[in-house]
């Protein structure tokens, strides 16, 4: 008995789902490398395919395919089923692995990051070109072989989708790992930081420090030095209030910052080949370690004040 979803046969919804996810890799590999100005295999797991766009053009095509002479509801329909799912994507990867894949929190119009108004308007148009081009070509392309080869084409990369797809979470939650230890470090330097009085309070001191956390192994050096600077500076501003322990203080600065720099470093270097290219693919990844301990320290905080 054939399996249809939305009237629609399970083989075909497959077939077309590969096809999508190959030519969304196709599409972020192209834009970011153009970007980045060297070549990037983007996607979630390593094989040419990027889930998400397979996901996403199907589930909008088969929520959407019954308005399919009706160009405005197609677009304003991609825009809200669109952004609905990159919404749902990005906060499941982010509770499921403690790190943000994507983040629009600098767009205007955003929400929590995770959808923009820009995106937004972009998958409307991306929808209409879905119904009108991209699906009569991926129609075309399931046409040019039988069922049977078809049939015996889809299980075999369905397997090795499902190998690479394993493989990439584990190494997902290695780099979450990874990550939350450099939020650990920054936490230890940012309470340092705090006791010297440099600044106000302890989350100017966090914003500061946020922007040690890098990527690149050597930017994160030309930073450091930045911010010895920085710290420094405002140190001598304060030299005249604590004339007796601003050469202590000075010192214990930097060495805590090189420690700081020496263990980030090292973390680095324990990166395999599969979590290099993950980082390489997503160049804004960062965790949000730091954030659930914010939440769960006000919950605290909340029942503290109840009690």
């Amino acid at each position: 008995m054939e399996v249809k979803i939305a009237g629609v046969s399970l083989y075909y919804i497959i077939n077309w789902f590969f096809i999508y996810s190959f030519l969304g890799w196709v599409w972020e590999s192209c834009y970011v490398s153009a970007k980045a100005k060297k070549i990037i295999n983007r996607g979630f797991i390593n094989g040419p395919l990027c889930t998400i766009y397979g996901f996403g053009a199907i589930s909008v095509y088969l929520i959407l395919k019954d308005f399919d002479e009706n160009i405005l509801i197609l677009y304003f329909g991609g825009v809200i089923v669109a952004t609905v799912l990159e919404y749902i994507t990005g906060w499941l990867m982010e509770a499921i692995f403690h790190t943000r894949w994507w983040d629009y929190s600098k767009k205007p119009f955003n929400l929590q990051g995770y959808i923009c108004l820009g995106s937004s308007i972009a998958w409307g148009a991306f929808t209409v070109l879905l119904f009108y081009v991209f699906q009569p070509f991926v129609e075309w392309i399931t046409g040019l072989y039988p069922v049977s080869v078809g049939k015996v084409g889809i299980s075999i990369v369905s397997v090795l989708y499902a190998v690479d797809f394993g493989s990439s979470a584990v190494t997902a939650f290695n780099l979450s790992k990874a990550f939350g230890k450099v939020e650990d470090m920054l936490e230890d330097l940012s309470g340092y930081l705090h006791t010297t009085k440099l600044y106000e309070t302890k989350e100017e001191v966090r914003e500061k420090l946020d922007e040690l956390r890098v990527i690149n192994a050597s930017e994160l050096a030309e930073r450091i030095a930045e911010k010895k600077a920085e710290f420094s500076s405002q140190l001598e501003k304060k030299q005249l209030q604590l004339p007796e322990t601003y050469e202590g203080m000075r010192a214990e600065l930097e060495k805590r910052m090189d420690e700081f720099k020496e263990k980030y470093i090292t973390i680095r270097k324990e990166t395999n080949p599969v979590r290099k290219r993950m980082i390489q693919a997503y160049p804004g990844l960062k965790t949000e370690f730091r954030h659930h301990l914010e939440r769960k320290s006000g919950k605290r905080h909340e029942k503290r004040i109840s009690k």
